[in-house]
Formats: structure tokens, sequence, C-alpha cells
């Protein structure tokens, strides 16, 4: 519901509580409808209302009404496509733009509905366009509200040509919720252009069945035609849903999965006909012949009616099932990668400790660190491989791991991190676990080798469409000669290639005096590394995975 129904000074409370039951059944009334369902009100006028003798002496006053008509909720059916292009919600018309909203609340038609035609120039999609307003009224019978529903010409047409039980039922669902009588609670879903749909009288008898609904039940061996015949002759299903649905006087949705794994999901929709139409009249009348078997009152159903949707769900409940079983697989995967990772990291660091020369063991603690840096994006994604990675937490680990790994015995060094939780896809935080890890072993070996004591802060900055990660250490801090395009050093070849090819973005480092290293009190020199890239959307990711 638009936010604008709050400010009209015409609706009270009650009026507004009423709009927003309305508003509960316009989706269902969309798409059963096949038709575009505008709740519409009146808007205060922005400017002062002419006078009572203005408005009698000038035509051209009376010609142009005052005031604007707000779309306060536009449902669009999931059966066909829509007329519009977007969603109309919020938006403002003139009387002029919407004579039959007009007509349908200035005429207070209570027990009929405006009905006009608009031609394909006035339209949006291009196509002509019927157009039906009833009038909401709230409890002291004034008119408040209307609504409004529209239906392409072609869908219009095959609507009249249905057979008249459904024609029936439509239009006792669309009267229902003018009155904001449909209780929709715990449905979800819509109805689709391949729903079948099949209507049963107060007498559990079927009325009409579309031809989708027939080949649904055709295709598990019942008749293709059972009007005329009992619900109970369907599944065992359709005749509990439609019993519920007259019991409680509210829509209810089941699903239930068969044997042979078919799975349906029923909707039933209580329909009540409005007082003083002819189908209660000759209900009446036939309660009275002599030969009608007569009804207790407190046995007789609250509803006149039940619609009730099928929808075949098996091909899509098929497809869930089956990604669940891949995403446990992957998800094996990646737990049994990170094993193996942990186990090559384990026998390097063995390796090392055997090794002779300092190189040597130097070059495989780097090896060592680098796998576990990528062990840790594939702990993650061994628990939920759809779930977006936290970089701020897999920093947490590689900084766990170099206080563990990388930092000699005698050295006091102290390593923090800051800023917000950030979720990158896999791709980017694995790109990005690997960049901090080298960028962090750059620091401890070089900048603060020597060094007894010493500090490092790595701080994570969301920019909304850019990442930023800064590592700051007060270490010797960078050679005079110093380039990163043309290092020899493996670990920055490795953090350029990550930033510039992985990530798409930039790798900046950065010579910092005593002043502006924070973290040093009392040295004069330091390095600030800084990467910058830009997010990458998870959703295309997933795509093109």
């Amino acid at each position: 519901m638009d936010s604008q129904v709050n400010s009209c000074s015409s609706l009270t409370e009650r009026d507004i509580a009423l709009l927003y039951r309305i508003e509960a059944g316009l989706a269902i009334t969309a798409d059963v409808s096949r038709s575009d369902v505008m709740l519409c009100c009146l808007m205060d006028p922005q400017e002062d209302p002419p006078t009572h003798n203005e408005f009698i002496k000038s035509p051209a006053m009376q010609r142009v009404p005052v005031g604007q008509i707000l779309v306060a909720r536009h449902a669009a059916p999931q059966s066909l496509s829509s007329i519009y292009r977007d969603d109309m919600t919020g938006r403002t018309y003139t009387f002029t733009a919407q004579p039959t909203v007009h007509r349908a609340l200035m005429e207070d038609r209570r027990d009929r509905m405006a009905e006009s035609r608009i031609p394909p120039e006035r339209t949006s999609s291009g196509a002509p366009v019927i157009q039906q307003a009833y009038t909401v009224h709230n409890a002291v019978n004034q008119a408040i509200a209307a609504l409004l529903i529209e239906t392409n010409l072609i869908e219009y047409e095959r609507h009249r040509r249905r057979d008249r039980p459904f024609r029936h039922a439509v239009r006792w669902l669309q009267r229902m919720a003018v009155q904001g009588e449909i209780e929709t609670a715990g449905i979800s879903g819509g109805f689709g252009s391949l729903d079948g749909v099949y209507l049963v009288d107060e007498h559990f008898c079927i009325s009409y069945m579309s031809g989708i609904a027939m080949n649904l039940f055709r295709s598990i061996g019942l008749v293709a035609d059972m009007r005329g015949a009992s619900v109970s002759e369907l599944e065992d299903p359709d005749e509990e849903i439609v019993g519920q649905a007259m019991q409680a006087n509210c829509c209810v949705q089941t699903r239930h999965e068969s044997e042979d794994g078919r799975v349906w999901v029923r909707t039933a929709i209580p329909l009540r006909a409005p007082r003083g139409t002819l189908y209660l009249i000759q209900r009446r009348l036939r309660r009275q012949l002599p030969w009608t078997k007569p009804i207790p009152t407190e046995d007789r159903p609250q509803v006149d009616g039940v619609l009730v949707l099928v929808h075949n769900a098996t091909e899509t409940v098929q497809r869930e099932r089956e990604l669940k079983v891949k995403s446990a697989m992957i998800q094996e995967v990646h737990h049994r990668v990170k094993n193996n990772l942990q186990t090559i990291a384990a026998i390097l660091r063995i390796q090392s400790r055997r090794s002779q020369g300092l190189e040597g063991q130097q070059q495989l603690n780097d090896a060592v660190n680098r796998i576990l840096s990528m062990s840790v994006i594939h702990e993650y994604l061994s628990q939920d491989d759809h779930r977006p990675i936290n970089i701020r937490d897999v920093c947490q680990r590689i900084l766990g791991q170099a206080q563990q790994v990388a930092i000699n015995p005698g050295q006091n060094i102290e390593i923090a991190m800051e800023g917000p939780n950030i979720r990158l896809p896999a791709s980017q935080a694995t790109a990005s676990a690997l960049v901090v890890n080298e960028l962090l072993m750059n620091a401890l070996e070089h900048g603060l080798r020597d060094r007894y004591r010493g500090e490092i802060r790595i701080a994570l900055e969301d920019l909304g469409d850019e990442v930023r990660i800064t590592l700051l250490d007060n270490g010797l801090g960078l050679p005079s000669d110093f380039d990163p395009d043309v290092s020899h050093s493996l670990g920055l070849q490795i953090v350029h290639t990550l930033v510039t090819d992985d990530l798409k973005g930039s790798l900046l480092f950065e010579q910092v005096t005593g002043d502006e290293n924070g973290a040093a009190g009392g040295t004069n020199s330091g390095t600030r590394a800084i990467v910058t890239f830009p997010k990458r959307s998870i959703n295309i990711e997933s795509v093109v995975t």
C-alpha cells in the first residue's frame, strides 16, 4: 500500500484498515481475473477547492473536477502479461485521465460497476483495454475508494465465452475483494498460466473445470470432463481442501506429494454470492420446493462455492531437490579440498623443519601460508557454497595463522584489524584472502624483519560499489628504488596479478612517516599498502558459475 494513503484527510483509521484488507486479496483477484487490478482513492486537492457559488456559476469548473486519483495499490496478474510495464502503485491521475474511476466514485454505484472501453491510443500497451470499476464503501456507506479492473480486449472476449459458472465465480471474487472479504493468510504463490482451476458448488458438485485442470486429472487416470460429478470422485486431497475451505470460510492451501513423486499444490478460495443476486434468489426458491431435502440452518455452508486452483509443482520440486543434492556434493568437495590442503601444508611444514638452508625454509613457510589461506576459503565454502563470504572473518583467520607461523619467538608483533563485515562472492574472497596473506607476509619478512617490537594494522572499508583494504606497518619502509611493477619478489608478483587481473582493481604502496603512522610511536618510517577493487554481483557470479 502506498504511504500517501495515510495522508488522505477524507479517510479514517477504519477506512484505511478496510483498504489494507482489500489489498490482501488483490493479487489472487488479479490472477483469477487475468487482469490488472488497482485500488484507487481520492487524494486531497493541492489547491483550495472552489466555493459552491463559484462551482455553480462556472460551467468550466464543473467539467474539470478538483483533486487527483491515487493508485494506492497495483496488482499485476501472473497468469498473463500485465498491461503496464512498471508497477503503478503511488501513481496519480487526474479525473479526466481516469473517467471510469471518477464515475464510480461520484455516482456511488453500490451494486453496479462502471465499465468503459479505452482505445489503443490512450493505453500504454497500445492495445484496447476494458475498464471495470467497483465502488468501495465504508461502514457508514460512504464511497472511499474504487477497485479498477483493466483487461485487454482479447482476454475480455475470451472470458465472455467461458462457462457461465466460472464467469459468475470471477464476479463474486471481485465483489468479495471490494468488501475486503478475501483472507489469504498462509497462501503463497499465485495462479499461473499453466495452472488448472475448477469450481465446486455448495453441494460439493463440480460445476466448472478448465481445460488445463482436465489435462492434469487425465494424466493421473481420471475422466477428462468431471463437470456435474462430486468432488469426492477426484483425489482425496481435493475433497479435503474443499471441505476445509467451506468450514473455515477462508483461503486454504495444501501441498500433496503422491507415491509416484507427483507434487500438486492446491489453493481453495471460498466464494460468496453478493446479496440480491439472481443466484441467491434461485437458491432460496429451490430450498422451498417440497421435494427438496431441507438442510438445518447450522449445517448450511457459509459459502456458495469454492474455487480450487491446481498447480503442478513436480518439476520445480525435483529441481530444488537436485540442487540440494548438488549443493551437498559441492560442499563435501570443498571440505575434502580443505582437508587435503591442510595435509599438504603439514607436509611442507615438516619439510621446512628438516631443510638446512634458511632460504629454503623461508620459501617453504611462504608456501604453507599461501596454502592455508586458500584452505580458509574452502572451509567457508564447505559450510554453504551459495552464501557470500565475510572477508573480515577470513582475514581474522589469516592473522591468527600468521601469528602462529610467521612471527619469530623473540618478536613481539601486534596485528590488529578494523572495519565492517563485508561479504563477497567466493572468487573475490579467495583473491582477497591471498592478497592479504601476501601483504602480511611481506610486512613481517621485510618491514619488521629485524624489529623486536612492531605493529601491523589492517583496515577494511566498504565504499558502496568498491572495497578498500589497507595494510599499514611501522617497519623499515620502502626502499628508495622500489617499483612494484618490476619487483622480483614472488609475493608482490602474486599480489599484482591478483589485484589487476582477478579483482580488476588497483594497488598502491605509500611511504609513511612517524607522524602519519599511528601504529608506531617514535618511528620515522613505515609502509601503507592500499588495495581497491569493485564489488562483483553475487547473482551474476552464480549465473556465470
